[in-house]
């Protein structure tokens, strides 16, 4: 009866013989594989492969219960994973079984009756201006002391200015866009790509001193063009080895964390310059979604949240403008 009653309201799923692993593996080489990046694809194998494979990775599909699951995060919780990796690897799994119920192999989707633990945001750690000036100044005559400034005046992210390319770059009109990546990943080598989302394919205005920055980036390839001779590699990046070919990304953060430490100063990662761009806009009194539009945030809730630690001095500065605007004084 209950199965003439799951056919008959259309519920009815046929018995199959995949296994979570099964399952998982067509999922990747046929959803994912088509409708992500060759980044999105490798980081969601590397989620399968470590945390899902070895624990229910063998358990049949349509047998997988919601206590199963959440005992997976029970026990990566206890071995010291954090709850910002669990929350992923639960974003992962649970859009996957939500491609098995579309495709008729799942009646319901058993992570959405899971709970991961909550994520916690940590505050971002920030330079003050005298350190900024400090590192910029130890790294100008360093082999990426160019990128660093680059990177502090436009807040673009590591592969956005590895991946930047000169036909993306309008100095006349003082602005670039972005809209090309470059990454290297474990087995496939340097890899272009597109930005994470929509919102981070965008248009970055460009201060003078970045626009005189870009000249000489520009003066110096026509330069090295000229040294190596046959030996240039035509790329079209803005950033490149002084044979032209592409800089891997991996060694400006090496380079980064190097520097950092050889020179005393807090601990900040290559990913920190954007913050610090991000926050001195803001302590500038700039809007917050202009601030957003600048970094390609996909909306301006991720802004306040991952700044909110600058705010409540903007809040300040903010109740102060409205006395000095409207001047009414003590009227009592």
């Amino acid at each position: 009866r209950e199965r003439i009653a799951t056919a008959e309201n259309g519920a009815y799923v046929p018995k199959a013989k995949d296994t979570v692993n099964s399952f998982l593996k067509k999922w990747i080489d046929t959803y994912v594989a088509t409708n992500t990046t060759v980044r999105t694809l490798h980081g969601y194998q590397g989620y399968i492969d470590r945390y899902i494979t070895p624990t229910i990775g063998s358990i049949p599909l349509q047998s997988l219960t919601a206590p199963q699951v959440q005992k997976v995060y029970a026990d990566l919780q206890g071995r010291g994973l954090s709850a910002n990796t669990i929350g992923q690897l639960h974003r992962i799994f649970k859009e996957s079984l939500s491609h098995a119920v579309k495709w008729g192999i799942l009646s319901r989707n058993v992570a959405e009756a899971v709970t991961p633990p909550k994520a916690v945001r940590n505050q971002t750690n920030m330079w003050d201006v005298d350190t900024i000036i400090r590192f910029l100044e130890a790294t100008r005559a360093g082999r990426f002391g160019t990128l660093y400034r680059f990177a502090t005046l436009t807040g673009m992210r590591r592969s956005e200015i590895c991946g930047l390319k000169w036909d993306c770059v309008d100095l006349s009109k003082s602005s670039l866009s972005v809209v090309n990546t470059l990454q290297r990943i474990a087995g496939y080598g340097l890899v272009e790509g597109q930005p994470k989302t929509p919102k981070s394919r965008r248009s970055i205005a460009l201060s003078p001193d970045t626009v005189d920055l870009m000249h000489g980036i520009r003066g110096r390839q026509m330069e090295q063009r000229l040294s190596v001779g046959d030996a240039w590699r035509e790329s079209g990046y803005v950033f490149t080895e002084v044979d032209g070919s592409p800089i891997v990304p991996d060694k400006v953060t090496q380079d980064f964390a190097r520097v950092v430490k050889r020179s005393g100063l807090p601990y900040l990662s290559f990913h920190g310059l954007r913050h610090v761009h991000a926050t001195l806009l803001l302590l500038a009194g700039t809007n917050p979604k202009i601030v957003s539009e600048r970094l390609g945030h996909s909306n301006i809730a991720i802004t306040m949240d991952i700044y909110s630690h600058v705010l409540p001095g903007l809040q300040a500065a903010a109740a102060l403008a409205i006395d000095k605007q409207i001047g009414i004084g003590n009227s009592s």
